[in-house]
Formats: C-alpha cells, sequence, structure tokens
C-alpha cells in the first residue's frame, strides 16, 4: 500500500487530536457547570424547604477516553455523570432529570438555549459551540452490600457510569501494537484509529452518522491492528467495519450485550448511512493498493476521506479573471438572529452567516433591508442538504411575500435537519429578478 503513515501521523497531531490547553478548557467549562449545578440545587433547598445533595461527579465520554478531536468550531460535547443517593432523587427518571433541568436554569449562563432534560441526559448549549451532558444516576447498596447504580433515561437503567470508560481503556492497552513486542508505532495505536474514524465521520457537516461510542464500538469489532504503519491499519479497519456492516446493522453495549444502542430507527438509520459513506471511502481507497499509485493519488485519496485542505497538494494558482470586469454587488442586506421561538425571546441578535452552529428546533428569523424602491414582490427560498433532509424528504421549499411596501421585511425559519442549508432572498419586480442574497445556515444535533 502507498506509504503516506508519516503524513497521516503529521494530521493526527496537528489537526484531529485534541490538544491538551483545549482538553483542559473543557474540563474548566465542565468545573464551572457542576459549580452552577450545585448552586441551583442549593437555591431550590432554599425556595422550597428540600434537602437535595450536592452528587458525586463522574468524567465520561470522549474526554473520558481520550477520543476527544479539534473542532474548529468548538463543538465539543462535555459528558458528565451526576451521582445522587436512590433516595434522595424523585422516583421517577423523567422527574429526576427535570429537577436537573430546573436546577441549571436556576444561574443561567451564555447559554445558546435553555437547558433541556433529554431522553438520557440534561444538556446545556453554548453559544461558543460546547454543549454539556448531564447524565443522572442514582446509587443504591443491595442486600450483599454490592453497589448499584442506575441511569436516568426513558426508565431506571442498571449502569455504571464508568464501565464504558475502562472498557475502552482496556481495549486500548490489550489490543494495540506494544513496542514490547515488537512494535515501530508508537503505543495506543486504537486509540488513533477511533480518532481517525470520528474525524471522517465528522468530515461533512451534511453527514448524519453514529456518535463516537457506536464508532469506538464498531471499531473495536473490526480493529486490525498494524506494528508498523497507523494507515495500513486505518484502511483494513474502514474495509473490516464496512463488511461487518454489509450484513449487520445492530450495535451492542461491550459491557452490556443485552442493550442495543441502534434499537432506535433514527440510530439503524445512522449506522446505514455510515456503510454507505463507508463503501464510498473503501473505494476511493483501492487506489492506495493500486501498482500505478503515485503521491498525487494518494493525497487525493486521503484529502476524500478527511475532507481537509491538510492533504491538498499545492499547486501555483494562476487567474485568469478580466480585472476590468466588476462584479455588481447585492442590492440586498440580510441578516440573521436566533430565537427559542417564532415571535418568542431573542438569544443572539447577530447571527454569522455560514460559521455559526446552531441547535434544531430554534428559529431563524431572517431580515432584509434595501434600496430599492417599493413596492415589490420578495421570495424566500430555502435550500436543505444533508443525510436528514434527503430521508424525510425535505430538499427546499419557497416564500412568495407579494406587493411588500416597506425597505425592510422579514421571514421566519425553524431549524429541523442536521447539515449546511441555505435561504435566498430575492426581489422581484415587473416579473424579473431585481436582486438577490444568500444566507447559509448550519444546523447540529
Amino acid at each position: 500500500m502507498y506509504n503516506l503513515n508519516s503524513k497521516l501521523s503529521d494530521f493526527y497531531n496537528e489537526v484531529v487530536r485534541l490538544k491538551e490547553a483545549d482538553r483542559n478548557k473543557l474540563r474548566e467549562y465542565k468545573k464551572l457547570n457542576i459549580d452552577r449545578l450545585n448552586s441551583g440545587i442549593d437555591s431550590i433547598n432554599e425556595k422550597e424547604n428540600k434537602s437535595y445533595p450536592h452528587p458525586s461527579v463522574v468524567e465520561q465520554g470522549s474526554i473520558a477516553m481520550h477520543t476527544a478531536n479539534r473542532h474548529d468550531d468548538n463543538d465539543y460535547d462535555i459528558d458528565i455523570a451526576i451521582i445522587f443517593p436512590k433516595d434522595k432523587l424523585p422516583s421517577s427518571a423523567l422527574n429526576s432529570r427535570k429537577l436537573i433541568e430546573k436546577a441549571l436554569r436556576e444561574k443561567t449562563g451564555n447559554f445558546s438555549k435553555q437547558p433541556e432534560a433529554r431522553t438520557n441526559a440534561v444538556t446545556i448549549w453554548y453559544s461558543e459551540g460546547y454543549h454539556v451532558d448531564f447524565a443522572i444516576y442514582r446509587q443504591s447498596t443491595d442486600f450483599f452490600g454490592n453497589t448499584i447504580y442506575e441511569h436516568a433515561g426513558a426508565d431506571w437503567q442498571n449502569r455504571n457510569p464508568q464501565d464504558i470508560t475502562i472498557w475502552f481503556n482496556n481495549f486500548v492497552a490489550n489490543n494495540s501494537p506494544q513496542k514490547t513486542n515488537g512494535a515501530t508505532v508508537e503505543n495506543g495505536q486504537f486509540r488513533r484509529i477511533v480518532r481517525l474514524l470520528k474525524k471522517f465521520t465528522k468530515s461533512r457537516e451534511n453527514w448524519s452518522l453514529p456518535g463516537g461510542l457506536i464508532i469506538s464500538i464498531l471499531a473495536s469489532e473490526c480493529y486490525i491492528p498494524d506494528y508498523h504503519r497507523d494507515d495500513v491499519s486505518l484502511v483494513k479497519t474502514i474495509e473490516s467495519i464496512y463488511n461487518r456492516l454489509k450484513y449487520n446493522n445492530q450495535v451492542f453495549n461491550p459491557t452490556d450485550k443485552s442493550s442495543e444502542l441502534t434499537k432506535k430507527s433514527t440510530y439503524k438509520n445512522e449506522v446505514n448511512r455510515l456503510k454507505d459513506k463507508l463503501k464510498q471511502a473503501v473505494k476511493k481507497l483501492e487506489i492506495l493498493s493500486s501498482s500505478d499509485c503515485d503521491e498525487e493519488k494518494a493525497y487525493s485519496a486521503w484529502k476524500w476521506v478527511f475532507n481537509s485542505d491538510f492533504w491538498k497538494k499545492e499547486t501555483k494558482a494562476f487567474s485568469f479573471l478580466d480585472e476590468s470586469i466588476s462584479l455588481s454587488s447585492s442590492q440586498i442586506n440580510l441578516n440573521a438572529s436566533l430565537h427559542i421561538s417564532k415571535n418568542g425571546f431573542r438569544l443572539n441578535s447577530n447571527v454569522p452567516n455560514g460559521s455559526m452552529k446552531i441547535p434544531k428546533k430554534m428559529w431563524l428569523k431572517f431580515t432584509a433591508t434595501t434600496s430599492i424602491p417599493t413596492p415589490f414582490n420578495v421570495k424566500w427560498i430555502v435550500e436543505n442538504e444533508g443525510d436528514e433532509a434527503e430521508a424525510i424528504p425535505d430538499l427546499g421549499h419557497e416564500t412568495l411575500d407579494e406587493n411588500v411596501y416597506s425597505s425592510s421585511f422579514s421571514h421566519w425559519e425553524r431549524t429541523a435537519y442536521k447539515g449546511k442549508h441555505k435561504l435566498i432572498c430575492q426581489i422581484i419586480k415587473n416579473n424579473q429578478i431585481m436582486t438577490s442574497e444568500k444566507f447559509e445556515v448550519i444546523i447540529k444535533k
């Protein structure tokens, strides 16, 4: 196979791997939100004459497993398990999540929307892009003195908050090639392969693929180590996962084989889409094993996989644009603001065009101004892209505002599908398009 292992290593260290400073920043966010939660609990206790305790805390997810990748847009997950004595929480899992939601809402922050009790956690979204998930557990002791942990999902379910982290770290240690056994790659190869796979699955805004846990489990089932090259291991593992998914799209919790993580159709659809993307990757990477592969072709293959200019071969750029030609500027000034609901509370008065990730189930108000004399018609065109919009299908729609007599006008849209979407505003006068302006929106899960 054409050898770009050194280049892949540079890509991993310079583009993929989360820097220690960023990891520390995420942990600062964790501490800030734990303090906020504890203050909220104290506030509820004082207002309602309750005695809810402060929880014990366990770090979970990609930060604990050291598989968090770098994100230029700060789209980081911070997973925190908060553990209470069983008799100190409401008996209902839903009411326990609602309690934590209420405690967090007692103390506001720089949120892009209010803390929300979801099925498996209470989530806080920050306007900078971060989000924090509080997974709620209750702890008790059985007749034999064993500690029992239960997670507040749709209902209470037995689950140790540290099981997945322990499983993953053991797998890395026990299955990665070791230098003591003749390996020339750095220790911990499996962790690097997981990070690179996660980079692939997040390489396009419009892809809606499984989260890091399912990727890690599939990687563990299909991992093919290589004692001397990470690029060989990655290619073979990609092929192995694809072959596995061709015959079975179910994924189970490795610490509880009775728990299917893909039980819901939403997650099965994500896994099926992963299979399709891996099929494309396998096809693109075939060139690496071809006898006529050269550096340019190898770079091109890896550039497709990661969709990153890191893999772009530098070429001299030539401009054929006639400098005497000037493009006319748009006569529309188009802005967007972010709201909790239509006509509701405004969270952000100036959403940047095409660069800010916005959660689902929010509302955007697009406001336009123009110097074109009234009256005129305004056409609003929405173009949706991505896996979720295609599955509905809802690839776009149009709205026509007739006989507009104001130089300032607006339009509302709800954020519904993950991906990058476009809104185009056209001003039409005498059946002709006088001018138009485009606004791009990135929606995340």
